[in-house]
């Protein structure tokens, strides 16, 4: 029965089939060999890929229908057209050692399960081989482009490309893109002069016809990409040899200078919104609130509007002064009604919201009621103070003592990890329990470094924190009222927490310091209800170790101790004046 045979042919659009003949050059003088041996050929089968890799799907819908017996025969032109990596070769290789290929015919030479397999294992291994050294000198070669100046990415920055005939007398790789390097330029011009954000780049860039190689528009994503990329002043990054990303300075033409550069990407820092005639917008507590019905993020936006004189269309004029409806430029125009309004909303992303909008100036209104009924009294805060100083002598003691007790075991192991060697000099102990008791030493020391090093960590200055966390309690509305727009969200951060807006009203968790302020708050009560006119109210100290409410005030001051210093320490960053006349020293006067 005549064999019959599919007729395969590849070429990768890469390096490594440079050299190779097309695709129809394959094909025809494959059918010519075939019609000349008398070959039967039920299909012809052609892709263009890279075979260094398995995965080609022509290739292995063609080894399938060998499978199903629709055919028993290849003819390629060479045999690294079926394969240049170790498992496809492993493949073409068993198929023939099994019978179901019976014949392999290529351009000069012919394959068949009873020939020794040892050739054809030598030159799929020699295909294989070629793509790794090819790989090799590719990244070298790029290495050396990169040390030499030159990026040698395959695709450059747009406003940039390859110089595609380097062989004719000119040493510069690198090239302006005349159509877009103009465009890219003015793009960057707008984005430093602070009026524009990178939403409306995009749209300006839109407006001035500036596509990509497929004749599209530029993505947001893409004008985020090139005002951070360092290679249009002048640098790009590649990796040495080592796989280390190193920094090289390019011989391409420079677009803008290092110092408009940095200009920029402090404005993309900042993350806000932008409109001409007001700079860079800030919304004060934006990021601090979520929603209480979806759970997303509560944000703001700034409403900035013109009404056309001539037709009365309401417009943004954000980006933008021509009327779309009847091309009045209001530029042009003596007077114009603006509207200019910031609210607050859930954003919505990806979830349906019923949640009205909330305007800024209610928004700080609840807040200044929740401060002032989270906020510390004056009185009990100068108490609570002097509590805490007096605690931490106490404590300062305790810990000191107890420190003081690691170091002198520190000191015993140290010793005796020394005196082990001597005894084992003098035959005191064998070498057997040398080894036992300097494992078992070494492990106890140990422990008890990383008990120090505990030790040390944990004391950090606790009382400034905590007292400076307070001081903003007892002086939050004050201060909040003081405050500008940073320190705003700075105070909301110390004494708030899980701030929630739903329908139209904030919900709120004091924040754990303030939380075990309050906690102290019977204990002053009790104190306070007891004492003699003239007399100052007990401190902690002069509380009895009998009394249940030292053991409450001793279980509050101690839990301010253990706090964690985050929740805590923003507040001493603050720029507000926290000042106060009050004495540190509560008296019964000053009730």
């Amino acid at each position: 029965m005549p064999i019959k045979y599919f007729i395969y042919a590849r070429k990768s659009t890469e390096s490594e089939d440079r050299q190779m003949a097309s695709i129809d050059d394959q094909i025809s003088e494959m059918k010519k060999q075939a019609d000349e041996l008398g070959l039967e050929v039920v299909d012809v089968i052609q892709e263009s890929k890279s075979a260094k890799e398995p995965g080609r799907p022509m290739f292995n819908e063609m080894l399938l229908r060998i499978h199903k017996g629709e055919a028993r025969g290849i003819v390629c032109w060479k045999l690294n057209r079926l394969a240049r990596n170790p498992v496809d070769g492993g493949q073409i290789s068993w198929l023939l050692q099994q019978n179901i290929i019976r014949h392999i015919q290529t351009h000069g030479r012919d394959y068949k399960p009873t020939d020794n397999v040892l050739m054809m294992q030598v030159e799929f291994g020699m295909a294989n081989q070629f793509i790794k050294d090819l790989s090799v000198d590719v990244k070298r070669g790029m290495r050396t482009k990169a040390e030499r100046g030159w990026y040698p990415a395959p695709q450059l920055p747009i406003g940039y490309k390859h110089n595609r005939e380097l062989h004719r007398n000119n040493t510069t790789e690198i090239l302006i893109d005349e159509k877009r390097f103009v465009l890219v330029k003015k793009l960057w011009k707008l984005m430093l002069s602070g009026n524009y954000s990178v939403a409306a780049i995009t749209r300006e860039a839109k407006n001035l016809g500036l596509r990509n190689h497929r004749g599209r528009p530029y993505t947001k994503q893409a004008f985020f990409g090139m005002f951070q990329n360092e290679f249009y002043h002048g640098y790009f990054y590649w990796r040495n040899e080592n796989g280390e990303r190193l920094k090289y300075l390019g011989k391409h033409k420079k677009m803008i200078r290092k110092q408009d550069f940095l200009r920029v990407q402090s404005i993309l820092k900042e993350g806000s919104h932008t409109c001409p005639e007001r700079g860079i917008l800030k919304f004060t507590y934006s990021g601090l609130i979520e929603c209480g019905e979806c759970g997303r993020g509560v944000t703001a936006e700034r409403v900035y509007q013109g009404i056309c004189p001539n037709c009365k269309h309401k417009f943004s004029i954000k980006h933008r002064s021509v009327c779309p409806v009847c091309s009045t430029d209001l530029h042009q125009c003596s007077t114009y009604s603006k509207i200019d309004r910031t609210y607050y909303q859930c954003t919505k992303y990806r979830s349906k919201c019923s949640q009205k909008t909330i305007q800024p100036d209610e928004l700080e209104r609840q807040l200044l009621e929740i401060l002032n009924e989270t906020s510390i009294d004056k009185e009990f805060y100068h108490w609570l103070v002097s509590c805490i100083k007096e605690y931490q002598e106490e404590a300062a003691k305790d810990e000191n003592r107890e420190l003081s007790q690691l170091r002198k075991r520190k000191s015993e192991l140290d010793n005796r990890l020394a005196s082990l060697v001597q005894m084992r000099a003098d035959n005191e102990i064998s070498s057997e329990e040398l080894v036992r008791v300097r494992q078992s030493t070494i492990v106890d020391l140990e422990q008890i470094k990383r008990q120090i090093r505990q030790s040390q960590d944990a004391n950090i200055d606790w009382v400034k924190l905590t007292l400076e966390a307070l001081k903003l309690a007892s002086n939050a509305v004050v201060a909040f009222k003081k405050a500008n727009e940073g320190d705003k969200k700075a105070i909301i951060r110390n004494l708030l927490s899980n701030l929630t807006l739903k329908d139209k009203k904030l919900y709120y968790t004091t924040n754990q310091t303030i939380s075990i302020a309050r906690e102290c708050t019977p204990v002053y009560t009790s104190l306070k209800a007891t004492i003699e006119p003239q007399k100052s109210v007990a401190t902690y100290s002069e509380l009895g170790l009998s009394d249940p409410l030292r053991k409450v005030l001793c279980t509050q001051l101690n839990a301010f101790r253990t706090l964690p210093s985050e929740f805590v320490q923003d507040a001493a960053a603050l720029k507000v004046d926290l000042s106060d006349s009050k004495p540190q020293n509560f008296e019964q006067s000053d009730i």
